[in-house]
């Protein structure tokens, strides 16, 4: 595929406006992933007038394209630097690797910026080009997770992961061989990411439904066709077909569009990632060893649907009032499992809180009402048997142990995980309607 986002940046007031009366602004100019790929990046380096980019690598990416994208531009006429971080396992998207692209890219004066890799190699580029005021440019080895349209990087500062602003690529190129070819966990790991979708669009609906929080039919569309697409054919993906993965590149490729249109990690980030970011906290404390990103995903994503159904499905057939957010000290409940964390703690409840009060006036007050919201969230339900049996071909499974996860931790997890992100989801509802410890013990059953 080579195209340009449906939505392209626009500005002014006669710029085309969504049907949910906003103004969606994608600074992705050309997404290309057929073969010639890096034939093309090289075509737009030379017309953008970059003189001296820095192409960003590790040791993997680099044998798998790095040092293929390094020799095209040079080819042209483009003499790129290049910083090429040594590991092959373990690198994170840290203080540390911050410092060291800062540093180089201080040595360098590179006038752009052009990643080469995945999840953690974008998001460390994106956040530096970001902080920099430079453009860069996304070439995916893998189709591993959905960051590569973004606007937000995933950063692990202090051992704590949190999204921060970042820059969207002003283009994306991928050679469908290369990312066909990648290691199969890593495509595993992407269909977890992508499936994941599923949830978090049931938790969108759900806060849209319960308190009128922002939402856009046009976004969800994007997503939820990428989901059921790409599920649809998960088998050939998982054969490593070159047809089929870049196919998953694409979805994952469309939901970082879907960020970018919204501003926020919203359509593609629910209770499933709250449980992936609390688990990477886990690792970071020495409880388990660091998994990887998408798998982590999928997994949450078995738990979040079960959840999903427990709160929408009938278990909770009265609506009661939300009880307070907690506040204060019941805030660090948790206690340890947040130790050096509880400034940023209190931040996500406080905003939660304020949250819940500006939202306040659309809380559904009658039966009917609530009906009709769990009507409205619980019909993109139906996406759940596709994505279950996609996971199930993926060997993504559905019981403790997966993922140096024991049944108590994932126990712990669904408790306190809504403290690790300032969005609604599930979580939130079933504590405010004191039911979270039921639905836990169901949804581990």
């Amino acid at each position: 595929m080579s195209r340009a986002p449906e939505n392209p940046a626009v500005s002014g007031s006669d710029s085309p406006r969504c049907s949910c009366g906003a103004i969606h602004r994608v600074p992705i100019e050309a997404i290309v992933i057929e073969e010639g790929a890096f034939d093309k990046l090289g075509a737009f380096v030379r017309a953008r007038r970059w003189s001296n980019p820095l192409v960003v690598m590790d040791a993997n990416t680099a044998e798998a394209a790095g040092s293929r994208v390094v020799r095209e531009l040079a080819s042209g006429g483009t003499r790129a630097a290049t910083l090429c971080f040594p590991v092959r396992h373990g690198l994170l998207a840290d203080e540390a690797s911050v410092g060291r692209l800062d540093d180089v890219l201080g040595q360098t004066a590179a006038d752009a910026l052009v990643a080469v890799g995945s999840g953690v190699i974008t998001d460390i580029t994106r956040y530096v080009a970001h902080r920099s005021g430079r453009e860069f440019v996304s070439v995916p080895t893998a189709a591993s997770m959905d960051g590569y349209a973004s606007g937000v990087a995933a950063m692990e500062f202090h051992g704590m992961k949190a999204t921060f602003p970042a820059a969207c690529p002003v283009a994306i190129f991928a050679d469908p061989e290369t990312v066909a070819a990648a290691p199969p966990d890593m495509t595993r790991s992407g269909l977890g990411d992508l499936l994941g979708k599923a949830t978090a669009r049931v938790d969108w609906l759900l806060a849209h439904a319960l308190y009128g929080e922002g939402y856009c039919p046009e976004v969800e569309r994007r997503v939820v066709g990428a989901v059921a697409e790409t599920a649809s054919r998960v088998d050939e993906i998982l054969d490593r077909s070159p047809q089929a993965v870049p196919l998953l590149l694409s979805g994952l490729v469309e939901s970082g569009v879907a960020i970018a249109m919204v501003g926020s990690s919203r359509p593609a980030s629910g209770c499933e990632h709250h449980a992936s970011h609390f688990w990477d906290l886990l690792a970071a404390q020495g409880h388990r060893p660091h998994g990887p990103h998408g798998l982590q995903v999928g997994y949450a994503t078995r738990f979040a649907m079960r959840l999903q159904r427990f709160a929408l499905g009938g278990s909770v057939a009265k609506l009661a009032a939300p009880r307070p957010v907690p506040d204060g000290a019941e805030a660090d409940a948790p206690g340890s499992w947040f130790a050096g964390h509880g400034a940023e703690v209190r931040a996500v409840m406080g905003e939660k809180r304020r949250f819940a009060l500006d939202h306040n006036s659309a809380w559904p007050r009658t039966a009917a009402r609530w009906q009709a919201a769990r009507a409205q969230a619980g019909a993109a339900m139906d996406l759940f048997g596709l994505v279950t049996a996609a996971l199930d071909a993926a060997r993504i499974p559905a019981e403790p142990g997966f993922l140096g996860l024991d049944r108590a931790m994932l126990e712990t997890t669904f408790r306190v995980a809504n403290r690790i992100r300032a969005r609604y989801t599930v979580l939130d509802f079933l504590e405010g309607q004191d039911r979270l410890d039921e639905a836990v013990e169901a949804a581990l059953a």
